[in-house]
């Protein structure tokens, strides 16, 4: 019989609660994770954003739900103020999504690999609040990180998200991205599989 057991994770959102509920045996098999903007090919910066508007209705089992409508290069930031202007533009707007996880430690026939997303409350007061924003745009945010904004739909309202890529190595900046949730790759190789049973 197999053993369950629950872990809870520090949130990769400042906000958003990330949790996995029924988590099969070992946790050696969710170590080697990627993320919905790295997964597939990544040569210029637009591709982070391409591979997210491919990959989150795939991979997230409610990612219908959100309507990605487009992608928007907005500028360079030339210093901590600029930065701090789209951070902070970030938490006005704010769409606090937490994910759901539950990921087999094996994939054994009948286990299912599942990832959702949901809106989580806002816990942090508004000096936390402050306090996130100084710090994602002092020590997070660089000069010369290239700003991208998204635009999109939730619960049939539109919103805008910064996000910020390095434009040597062409990493997308996880902290403070609500998109930015780290997904293990037995979830991706589950779904792929899947995928290709339904082709056949």
């Amino acid at each position: 019989m197999k053993s369950l057991r629950k872990v809870f994770l520090v949130p990769v959102f400042l906000i958003g609660n990330i949790f996995f509920s029924s988590m099969l045996g070992q946790k050696d098999v969710l170590e080697q994770k990627t993320t919905l903007f790295e997964y597939g090919t990544v040569t210029a910066s637009e591709d982070n954003l391409e591979n997210l508007f491919r990959n989150f209705p795939v991979f997230i089992d409610n990612g219908k739900d959100i309507d990605f409508l487009s992608y928007k290069f907005v500028g360079v930031i030339k210093n901590k103020r600029t930065a701090k202007k789209y951070v902070r533009k970030n938490f006005k707007d704010l769409v606090p999504l937490g994910w759901s996880m539950m990921i087999p430690s094996a994939q054994n026939e009948g286990d299912k690999s599942s990832i959702s997303y949901h809106i989580d409350f806002v816990r942090e007061s508004k000096s936390e609040l402050k306090a996130m924003i100084d710090t994602i745009s002092r020590d997070h945010v660089n000069i010369g990180d290239e700003v991208y904004v998204i635009e999109f739909v939730e619960n049939l309202q539109k919103h805008e998200h910064y996000v910020f890529i390095n434009p040597n190595t062409k990493n997308i900046l996880l902290k403070g991205n609500i998109f930015g949730v780290e997904i293990p790759r037995a979830h991706v190789a589950y779904i792929e599989k899947t995928k290709g049973k339904k082709q056949e």
